[in-house]
């Protein structure tokens, strides 16, 4: 029976991990340290949806394509991260940013791109990570507490 609530208690603090690094995905805190390279407006043209469970976590994500026009004169077709752009954005003239100029994941020339209001933090992302050990670690101390208490007063029973 310890096997079985070290297992369990292993399985939830296993799940509040989980839950922290979803919550650090969404709030992406890497970009938070990246600079703006460029301003512009996108015009959605195609979205794809992601998940229920993906590398990003759990939930939905949409992966936008947008034509973009930037600040800079430049016209592109640029893949937006995950979740920045929503199928909601079509026909609208949305203000975007690009991160990272030197950072190409989406191809060549296409630097990651988020949406003008999002704001990337590193605080929020640390803090998601944290509270799902927090959730994780008091889930498994009380499965283990629980646990060692009943092994007691089976113990205490048999004398």
């Amino acid at each position: 029976m310890k096997w079985v609530a070290g297992l369990f208690a292993l399985v939830i603090l296993g799940a509040g991990v989980l839950l922290g690094l979803t919550g650090f995905t969404k709030f992406a805190p890497a970009a938070g340290t990246t600079a703006v390279a460029d301003r512009g407006v996108a015009r959605v043209s195609d979205c794809t949806s992601q998940g229920p469970v993906s590398i990003r976590g759990y939930g939905t994500w949409w992966t936008c394509q947008a034509d973009v026009v930037w600040e800079s004169g430049r016209q592109a077709r640029v893949t937006a991260e995950p979740g920045q752009l929503t199928p909601s954005d079509k026909g609208a003239e949305v203000p975007v940013v690009q991160r990272g100029e030197g950072e190409v994941r989406n191809g060549p020339d296409n630097p990651p791109v988020y949406r003008a209001d999002f704001e990337p933090s590193v605080v929020l992302g640390i803090g998601a990570v944290l509270g799902g050990l927090g959730i994780g670690g008091i889930g498994a101390l009380a499965v283990l507490g629980t646990a060692a208490s009943r092994r007691k007063k089976a113990q205490e029973r048999d004398y």
